[in-house]
Formats: structure tokens, C-alpha cells, sequence
């Protein structure tokens, strides 16, 4: 590793710099454009040099009040106010560093036909973006961006531990990812789900975070099982509008207050226990405002950045100079659930199986 930084230190300068600033660009482009989860988080600049603990902090809401206050001729004294004073509390979160590198020889550079560097920044700037989407989504199901699990969200939140909400199936049953059963229609994703949904959060005073729609990621082997449904056909097709905004065309339909998109990140097609041949389970996520966060830096140091080192310059790792690499990095948070009341879980099982023909998007992560 120590070699691999003497060599960008030698090569900070001309074309390779030139280089580095358009795939960082290109980067910081396909993060702005083509992200969903993680554009459903709440977004906070972490400023320089300030520790690796993030703070998120939380202005909490006030109890509803009903009764007036006493009054003589417009005039009240200190003991007519209730007297009420605002807290802030917090949720603390570790900062983490995602990467990836690839190796390129001299001689594939050289020789390789077509040239492999121009499919091979597109697939790694790719391979960024759905990473990272990945990690939020990750977060939102279970709040560990590294892992995808079973077990919900919990936060402390009005000093009290609050785990995320779970709707089953099609929301007329409490079930557990242990008795989803695919063969049972009520297990199965349907519009009811969101009506259920919908209630829930809006019974918690959850507010969306756009309109007045809650967001909801569901894996395209759900939006198929709910294409069938013919309430939402009714309610969620007819007449969709497809705009170039990346929501409207991720989106599948809103239906009962929430706007459902396709995101092929959503679960991993779990292996259901029931049934561990035919039927696999989904979590999807529902988002309103305030529901999860994420770091983000505006300029300079933890940008994210792509980085080329070339082949040609020796070092004692590659005496001969014979190996280019190439490396992206971010920064985030490792967890960012906020307000676990503002979210909702969807779970249900389906006969519908994850791709597991390539790495991407099949739940393969390193």
C-alpha cells in the first residue's frame, strides 16, 4: 500500500491529473443523476477535521396542547405561559470509507482491442454509484450498511428504543419472516400493502418527504408480483405519467399514498423457510422525511473521487511497472436511521427468484 502512494504522489501532475478531475467528474455526475436510495435520505455536510463520530442531531416535536391560557384585559403575567422549552437530542453513527480497485496491465492496455479503458471506467463509475446505493438501502432495512438482515431498525428516539415498523404481505396478518409462505396470497405483495402502509405512518404523524406521497423501493421481482394485482393495475397504471425525472421513471405507480419505485438493489432474494426451493423474501423500505440520513462533503477532502495510477512508473511492488490501477472511494456513515417512526418495513415472499447470473445486483457483496 505504501507503494501504491509513492506512485500517485509522482504522478499528480499533468495528463494523469487531467484524467482523475474527468472521471471524478463523470463520478459526481452518475451519484447526482442516477441514485434513489440514497436521494431518499435526509443529506448532512460533515465538515473537515471535526472526529470520526457523526452526530446527527433531532429537534423533537411538541405534545399537542388544548387548553388556553388565562387572560386579564390582553395582559398575562409569567405564570399565565405554559412555560414550554424545546430539546435536542441525537443519534450517534461511526464515519466509514467504501472503496473498490481494479488492476490493469500494461500489455491489456496495449493490446486488448477494443481498448478496455472506456467500458471499464463506465462499468467502475457503475459499480460506484450501485454500491452505494446498495449501502443505503441497506440502512434503511436494517441499519448496518454492510449487511442486509433480518432484524428491523431500532433507535432511540424521545429517550425510548423504537424499532421500524414491519407491514407483512398484503398488511392482514403479523407474520415473521420465518412463516412467509409464497403460496399464500396474503403473504404476497398487493395494494392493500400500501394502504396498510400508509395508515400506519400517517397514524404515527409521519409526513412524506415530497407532496404528499410516501417513497417505497421494491425489488422488480415484486413490481412484477404487483403489476398482477388488479387494484393496483386499476389504480396505479392508468394513465401513468413518465417524465425525465429519475423518480417519475423509477416509479411503477402510486397507489394509497405511496408512490412505489423500482430498485433492482432492494432485497436479495432471501430463501424462505417455508418454502426454501420455490419462494424467497423481500424487504422494501417506505420513506417519509426524516426517516434516515446520510454524510455527505460539498468540496475538497471526502468528495467522492475516482483515481488512475498508470502503468510505467517502477516501484518495488511492481519493479517492472507493468500494472495500472484503478480506485474509487467515498465516505459514509455506517448507519443512519433517525426517526424509525417515520419508516415502514415491507415484507413479503414471492415465487420470483433473485438474478444470481452475475455479481451485480444478485446480493454478492466484498
Amino acid at each position: 500500500m505504501a507503494s501504491w502512494t509513492t506512485i500517485q504522489s509522482t504522478t499528480s501532475g499533468g495528463p494523469n491529473a487531467i484524467l482523475r478531475n474527468y472521471w471524478t467528474n463523470q463520478l459526481l455526475g452518475i451519484l447526482e443523476n442516477n441514485l434513489i436510495a440514497a436521494d431518499l435520505c435526509d443529506k448532512q455536510v460533515i465538515p473537515a477535521n471535526s472526529g470520526t463520530a457523526i452526530e446527527f442531531h433531532r429537534i423533537n416535536s411538541f405534545k399537542k396542547q388544548l387548553t388556553g391560557v388565562s387572560q386579564a384585559l390582553g395582559y398575562m403575567t409569567i405564570g399565565d405561559l405554559k412555560g414550554r422549552t424545546f430539546t435536542v437530542d441525537s443519534v450517534v453513527y461511526s464515519l466509514g470509507l467504501l472503496t473498490n480497485d481494479l488492476q490493469i496491465s500494461e500489455q491489456a492496455i496495449m493490446t486488448a482491442e477494443p481498448n478496455p479503458i472506456p467500458t471499464l471506467t463506465e462499468r467502475f463509475l457503475y459499480n460506484a454509484k450501485d454500491s452505494l446505493d446498495q449501502y443505503m438501502i441497506n440502512i434503511m432495512v436494517s441499519n448496518t450498511g454492510s449487511t442486509n438482515s433480518a432484524t428491523a431498525p431500532s433507535v432511540t428516539y424521545f429517550g425510548a428504543s423504537v424499532s421500524t415498523s414491519t407491514t407483512w404481505g398484503d398488511g392482514s396478518q403479523t407474520l415473521t419472516e420465518a412463516t412467509l409462505d409464497a403460496d399464500n396470497p396474503s403473504h404476497r405483495i398487493a395494494a392493500e400493502t400500501f394502504n396498510t402502509v400508509y395508515t400506519r405512518l400517517r397514524s404515527r404523524s409521519a409526513k412524506p418527504r415530497s407532496g404528499n406521497v410516501f417513497d417505497c423501493l421494491v425489488a422488480p421481482e415484486i413490481a412484477g408480483d404487483l403489476r398482477t394485482d388488479a387494484t393496483f393495475q386499476d389504480i396505479a397504471l392508468r394513465g401513468q405519467n413518465r417524465g425525465e425525472d429519475k423518480f417519475e421513471k423509477a416509479s411503477i405507480g402510486t397507489v394509497f399514498g405511496v408512490r412505489v419505485m423500482e430498485d433492482e438493489n432492494v432485497g436479495t432474494g432471501f430463501p424462505g423457510t417455508v418454502d426454501a426451493t420455490n419462494d424467497q423474501i423481500y424487504r422494501c423500505p417506505v420513506v417519509g422525511q426524516g426517516y434516515v440520513a446520510r454524510i455527505s462533503h460539498a468540496k475538497g477532502q471526502g468528495t467522492p473521487s475516482v483515481n488512475f495510477i498508470p502503468p510505467g512508473k517502477a516501484d518495488k511492488a511492481d519493479p517492472y511497472g507493468l500494472i495500472g490501477i484503478m480506485t474509487w472511494k467515498m465516505y459514509v456513515a455506517t448507519g443512519g436511521v433517525l426517526n424509525p417512526m417515520a419508516g415502514e418495513l415491507i415484507k413479503v415472499a414471492s415465487t420470483r427468484t433473485k438474478n444470481v447470473t452475475q455479481d451485480d445486483d444478485s446480493g454478492t457483496w466484498q
